[in-house]
């Protein structure tokens, strides 16, 4: 299985390069944008698995970004995960209304979001187990979904079988 692809984007250099070097050293790819416009791009071009978003970047934040994924029509739609200073309940709703997965605060604890990406790859490599394991016939059609989408029609259809 291939190394899951992060996107991290955030306009303040400290924070997005402690991202950057972390996603690497934990072996997964990197696609680094410093305003919501470029990571808007990156989406449009590149497969991304997971987005690490911070809200508040120049040209687009990372909200309107996670509201562009959730009603485009690009297919697969990458795990979202916002990382902001926002700790306002009301902050935190608006986050998971505009289609946030996951909501993190500043300063980021690195252990949690590690422990995040990595239960986020074992879905993803269990899923990808699942695709080679199972007859066509049983299959959900998976054209366009992300590799959590899958996990979830998997789960469906083991739900359907018990």
């Amino acid at each position: 299985m291939k190394a899951l692809t992060i996107l991290v984007a955030d306009d303040e250099m400290l924070a997005r390069m402690v991202l950057e070097r972390s996603v690497v050293q934990w072996g997964y790819q990197l696609v680094s944008a410093t305003d919501g416009e470029r990571a808007l791009e990156l989406l449009q071009t590149r497969s991304i698995d997971v987005c690490l978003l911070d809200w508040d970047m120049p040209k687009m934040t990372g909200v309107d970004v996670c509201k562009w994924l959730r009603t485009s029509a690009t297919g697969a739609v990458p795990y979202v995960i916002l990382i902001t200073g926002k700790e306002q309940p009301h902050d935190i709703q608006a986050g998971y209304e505009a289609g946030a997965d996951d909501y993190l605060t500043k300063p980021c604890d690195l252990k949690y979001l590690r422990r995040r990406l990595a239960t986020i790859a074992e879905k993803a490599k269990r899923q990808e187990i699942w695709l080679d394991q199972e007859t066509d016939s049983e299959k959900p059609s998976v054209a366009g979904l992300s590799p959590l989408d899958i996990y979830h029609a998997d789960l469906r259809l083991m739900r359907r079988k018990t």
